[in-house]
Parts: C-alpha cells; structure tokens; sequence
C-alpha cells in the first residue's frame, strides 16, 4: 500500500471516530496535499476531513474550512508520474457553501455556488436550502423568496425542507400571511409534496404568537384528520400558545388529547401547562399537573420550580411558596435571580420588608448578582411603607452596583417622595433623573402633578405639566384628572371643566373619574343645577355615571334641603340599572332625620326599596 493510500486509510479511520480536532485536521489536509505524493488524494477524503472540520465546535471551524477550501482552489495538485490532477465535486462545494452560510456570510456563499457552476459540478438543492435558511436567519425574506424562484431556472426543484424553511422565516418576521400563502401552494392538488408535521407546527407557533388561537386550534385539528399525526413538539408548542394567550381550558383539553395520539408529554408541555395555570390565577389545579410529572419520571427543572413559586405568590400564599422554594432547593436545583425576584416581589408586596432585605442578603451570599428589578421591589416596598429614607439607600446600592435605574426606579421613588409631602427632593430627583439620561414618561410627571394638586399647589402643578409638554410628552387622562382636582379644590370648577374640552381637542378621551372630579367642584360650590347638566352631558357623551358620581350629585341636595330632588336622582339612577348603596342610603337617612315625623322617614325609604323591587321585577 502506497503512502497516499494509507493516509487515506488514515483520515478514513480520524473521520468515522468522531473525535477529530481541528489541528489534528488541518494537520492531515496538508499532507494529503504534500506534492511527494504519487498520486492525487482521494476528493472523499478530502471532503470527509472538511466535513469533520465543520463538525467540531472550536470557534474558528468554518473560517478554517474556507481557508482550506480556497487552497484547493489554488493548487494544483499533479503526480510526478502521471501529472492527474484532484477535481473538486458538487459535495464539496456543498460543504463550503454551508460553513459560508453558518458563518453569517451569505455572500460568500453566493460566490461559493457561481463558482460551482463555472467548474462544471452544478448545484443542488441543498446548496440552495442553506443559502434560503441563512437569509431566512437574517430576516431577507425577498431575497430568500428571489432564490427560491431561481432554483428550477437552474434545474433544482425545491423540496418539502426548503418551503418549511421559508415559511418558518416568514412566521418568525410576523408576517404569517405569506406562510400561509406557501401552506396553500403545498396543499395545492397535484404538488410534489405534502405538508408534514413540522409544516403545522411552524404555523401554529406563528398563528399562536400572532394571538390568532382559533385558527391555531382549527389547524392542529385539521392536520390529524388529513393523516399528519402531531407529534410532541406540535402538540407542546399549541399548549404554550393557548396558554401564554389566557385559554387554559383549551390547553387542558389537548394535553389530555395528546395520549389518543400516541404522544407522550415532556418537560417543555408540562412546563407550558404549570405556567398558563398558574398565570391565569389557577395554582390549585397546577399541583397536581406538577405532580403527574414525577409519576412518568420526568424531572422538574428551575423554570417548573419558578412557575410554581410565582403562582403561589401571585395567589397570596406566601408560606406555600417557601415550601415550593425548600422543595426545589433540596431536590438539588439552585434558585437564581428570577426566584429571589419572585419572592421578595410578593414580601414587599405584603409590606414585609424585614424579610425581603433577608431575601436580598440570601442573594449576595449565594453569589448571584441582584438585576434593577430586585432593586425596583425593594424600593417599592419601603416607598409603600413609608420609609423613604431606606428607599433612597437601596437606590445608591443601584448606583455604586453599575446598575442603570430606570423610569420605573425613579418614578417610584419620586411618587414617594410627594406622598411624604417632600416636593424638593422630588424635585432634585427629577433633574438627577434627566442627567443620568433617563427620560420621565408621562408616569413620572403625573406623579409630581398629583402630588402637587393633592397640597393645593397649583401653580407647581401647572409648571411641572408645561415642562412635561415641553418635553414633547403627551399628557393622558390621569395627568388631566390630577389638573382638574386642584382646580375644583381652588373653586375653579369652569376653568376645570374647560379642561375638558382641551382633552377632547387633542384625543384624550375623559372617564368617569374626569367627569366626577368637575361633578364633585360644582357640588362643593353649590352649583347643583350645572351639576345636574354635566350628569346629563356626562350620558349623552357615552360615559355612565358610576354609584360615587350619583352619591355626590344626591349628597349636594340633601344638603341643600332640596329633598324631593335628591330622591328623583335615586329614581334616575335605578332607572339606568345602579341601586342605591349603603352610602346613599346613609345620605338619605341623615337629610331626613331632621323631619319631625318618623312615618314620613319611614314612608320614603319604602318608596326607594318599593321602587327597586319594581325595576328589578321588570328585568
């Protein structure tokens, strides 16, 4: 055996093992190409080393690759006895064209194809596939569609892998009508191929993350009547969806199809299914999900645990979700930053915050590192306690970490700041705010212009929404509501009400609340009869009034002495469908207990109920 021979011998044996490295490689390409040799090397072997090459996960795989393929290009290799030469074929192109492609340069891949072409070795379709799938991956959609049209031009017919691929890009850009624009054309009558399983399920996940369920659902029902049986990926990946959109009891009934299909459930299924439960408020019918999985030996992971734990939480059950926490902690899983976060979330919450610094201090001890939303809770918490002082320590501890605040820092902070009355310090963490680079939204002003309405300061009030407007942010309904409240405190309920008309003038639209506010300023004023127009423009504008807008409206004429109206304002209420509550009922009783004679109290709380009685009998 000559020495080419058993060094192909030699590559053969390296190849098949499959613990080839890459110098060992490299290595063995340059002796195959040694010009000692008597003949040229085999090209199988030469592609089979590239090939191994591309399968290795050192970084510099398929840059190496390239390099090499480029010096089989520009050698060439001839015997000194018979001068044949090594001819490069379709498969090693192939294999260079995808390390172009893998390595995110498509255009190179593009050159790689013309010059299969010109060498006479053709193309392929799965030279074709790379090139769609790595466009696909860089989201060129026209471009991959360009391609794909190209390929019988070139005598390539695409397969059912490259329409899979394209539409999979498609669904990934969100742009789920040409994907089913390419699923039509497959399930055309005479086409080369059909849709398989993979086909729907990419279609699903695009219809679910589009929040298109029933047609998601129309789908999966469908492919199993055409013969494509789901298999547990398909199945898993509809559950996610109709969980992550709120319809668990839909994702409950194919979970508990999935058996009739032969599929059996794995961890991403019942993670998808203990997750939407336990979002949707359910923790309780979780539990036993949770444990099933144990009973078909699959093995809960982090996120299973962090499911749980969050759900417990969210469901008040702060003590349940310890015991969650210890179980996870002792079948050997560590918590990370997502279970501290969920934890000292619900402790703040409770206004615990003794046992959420203790949460925190666990953190640091265990090495791992707090994120802004660790932080942001704590902050929360001593805000919603009181101790605004504890709130700006956890802040500086924001700071000294390299962590950047954000909006919801400082705006939480700041909205601590005016509930204490300490406008000067919201005031300067404002600026610091701006400085940082930290742009306030419309929460953080509206926090200061409540603040400052709620004191009386007007005038702060009014400079702090001009600055905002000047910041070219757009004031909403709340920052509106708070403006109206200061005025209607300072008796400028028309100018408040003028504030209407300006919200209507630039698109924001008034809520009862907005209306209420004006309602309650004119109350106070004793302008009951602009009052009584505004609960009537209120209703012509589509905006019902509420039991407070009426209380305030029937309290102004009890107080008044204006009784025969305050009790024709119940009627008007119970005609449009509210029944007087117990505040009203108090209103009443108190205007009336004034009246030297009880039958006549007694016979007008009797006309109220007699009255309700009828209306609810109408119904």
């Amino acid at each position: 055996m000559n020495k080419t021979r058993r060094l192909e011998k030699l590559v053969k044996e390296r190849c098949l093992a499959g613990n080839l490295q890459l110098e060992e490689a490299v290595s063995l390409f340059h002796r195959l190409l040694s010009p000692n040799t008597h003949r040229p090397p085999s090209i199988l072997a030469i592609n089979n080393l590239l090939k191994s090459i591309a399968k290795t996960k050192h970084p510099s795989r398929f840059p190496t690759v390239l390099t090499l393929f480029n010096r089989l290009k520009g050698t060439t290799t001839r015997t000194r006895d018979t001068g044949a030469s090594l001819s490069l074929t379709i498969h090693t192109f192939g294999l260079v064209l995808d390390c172009c492609c893998l390595m995110g340069r498509v255009d190179l891949g593009f050159c790689v194809l013309g010059q299969s072409l010109r060498e006479g070795c053709g193309v392929n379709a799965i030279m074709f596939g790379s090139l769609i799938r790595e466009l696909c991956t860089q989201k060129q959609m026209q471009n991959a569609a360009k391609v794909l049209a190209k390929m019988p031009l070139l005598g390539c017919a695409p397969d059912l892998v490259i329409y899979n691929t394209l539409m999979d890009g498609y669904c990934r850009k969100g742009n789920i009508r040409m994907g089913l624009e390419l699923f039509r054309l497959m399930s055309k009558e005479g086409s080369c191929f059909k849709p398989n399983v993979v086909t729907y399920s990419i279609l699903i996940h695009g219809l679910c993350k589009k929040g298109k369920i029933a047609v998601a659902m129309k789908m999966y029902e469908e492919m199993a009547a055409k013969g494509v049986i789901p298999n547990v990926n398909c199945s898993s990946i509809l559950i996610d969806g109709l969980c992550k959109n709120g319809d668990v009891v839909a994702a409950r009934k194919v979970f508990e199809q999935m058996p009739s299909f032969g599929v059996v459930a794995n961890l991403y299924t019942y993670n998808s299914l203990i997750n939407g439960l336990c979002k949707n408020g359910d923790v309780i019918a979780a539990q036993p999900v949770f444990e099933e999985m144990s009973v078909h030996g699959i093995v809960a992971d982090l996120y299973t645990y962090n499911s749980l734990i969050d759900g417990l939480c969210s469901h008040g059950d702060t003590n349940s979700a310890f015991r969650m926490f210890d179980k996870m902690v002792a079948e050997g899983l560590g918590p990370n930053v997502v279970t501290y976060n969920i934890l000292t979330h619900s402790l703040c919450s409770q206004g615990n915050m003794n046992c959420a610094l203790k949460m925190f201090e666990e953190m640091i001890a265990k090495r791992l590192v707090p994120d802004v939303y660790t932080y942001n809770d704590l902050i929360l918490g001593f805000c919603n306690v009181g101790d605004i002082d504890k709130a700006f320590v956890v802040y500086e501890k924001v700071v000294n970490s390299g962590l950047h605040a954000n909006v919801y820092t400082y705006t939480t902070l700041l909205k601590g700041c005016c509930k204490e009355g300490d406008f000067l310090r919201a005031s300067e963490l404002l600026q610091e705010m701006i400085r940082r680079g930290v742009a306030p939204d419309v929460h953080t002003y509206n926090c200061l212009i409540h603040g400052l309405s709620v004191i009386g300061e007007w005038n702060c009030a009014i400079r702090v929404f001009r600055e905002m407007v000047n910041q070219g942010i757009s004031p909403n309904v709340v920052t509106f509501n708070a403006l109206m409240k200061s005025l209607c405190k300072h008796r400028q309920t028309c100018e408040a009400e003028k504030l209407v008309g300006i919200m209507e003038d630039i698109g924001v639209e008034p809520n009862v609340i907005t209306y209420t506010i004006v309602l309650q300023g004119y109350v106070l004023e004793s302008h009951l009869d602009k009052a009584t127009e505004l609960l009537e423009r209120m209703a012509s504008k589509g905006i019902e009034p509420d039991q407070h807008s009426y209380s305030i409206l029937i309290n102004g004429y009890c107080k008044n002495g204006r009784i025969n109206e305050a009790l024709r304002m119940v009627d008007k209420m119970m005609h449009h469908g509210l029944q007087p509550n117990e505040v009203i009922f108090d209103i009443l009783l108190n205007a009336l207990s004034n009246c030297k004679n009880l039958d006549e109290v007694k016979q007008v709380i009797s006309e109220i109920g007699d009255r309700r009685n009828h209306l609810e009998g109408k119904k």
